[in-house]
């Protein structure tokens, strides 16, 4: 049986303006280092086989910090490039709000609060396929393309862990929603977990359970 410990990254510049990141990325706050060295996982004196995170820097930073706090900074973290964020494209670094309000009145919505509510509680991943079909440059993800990179990110994660128990894997807030959705479509609506949260997932005889999703306490 393999474990893996899915944290969100720390807190950072653009959490706290309301910027998107996506790809680019946005360094952490001392409140989100500070989050990542007090991680839950410390309290459960858990010894991890291997780490892995996204290439994005706040990704690696969190894990790093997380290792050190369970006295494990000497483990290498693989950095794993699906499992980087959702790509906003064009939108990249534009404010959350804005986005949203754009994407509202190009699809019929009478406000930003109503089109996220819609995107939150919809059967597909309405917000990739908006923010695919109104990007400018052509570079935002759609569903499919995001969908099946963070799958392969999961596969990745499980074929290099093969002689594992337990291992970290620090990524974002729409990739771990998408790959919790993978494992069960109704466990979470299209709702970024808490910065730093802990969501456990479980392989046993080749099937994926979730065993938890966004612990912070």
């Amino acid at each position: 049986m393999l474990e893996v410990y899915l944290v969100r990254h720390g807190k950072t510049v653009f959490n706290t303006i309301g910027r998107l990141q996506g790809w680019s990325d946005s360094p952490l706050t001392d409140e989100g280092r500070a989050a990542a060295l007090g991680c839950r996982i410390g309290k459960r004196e858990i010894a991890f086989d291997a780490a892995f995170s996204s290439t994005a820097p706040r990704a690696a930073e969190t894990a790093g910090l997380i290792l050190q706090q369970v006295g494990q900074g000497g483990l290498a973290v693989r950095q794993l490039p699906d499992l980087r964020e959702y790509c906003f494209g064009g939108f990249e670094g534009e404010f959350t709000h804005v986005l949203h309000q754009k994407l509202a009145e190009q699809n019929g919505f009478p406000d930003a609060a109503a089109f996220q509510t819609a995107f939150r509680r919809a059967d597909r991943h309405l917000l990739a396929e908006a923010v695919a079909a109104a990007d400018p440059l052509a570079l935002a993800e759609n569903e499919e393309r995001f969908t099946t990179r963070t799958r392969r990110a999961l596969e990745q994660i499980a074929r290099e862990s093969a002689d594992c128990r337990r291992v970290l894997a620090v990524s974002h807030g729409m990739t771990i929603t998408a790959i919790l959705k993978s494992i069960d479509s109704k466990a979470i609506e299209y709702r970024s977990v808490p910065n730093v949260s802990v969501s456990r997932l479980i392989l046993s005889d080749g099937l994926w359970r979730i065993g938890s999703i966004g612990e912070t306490e």
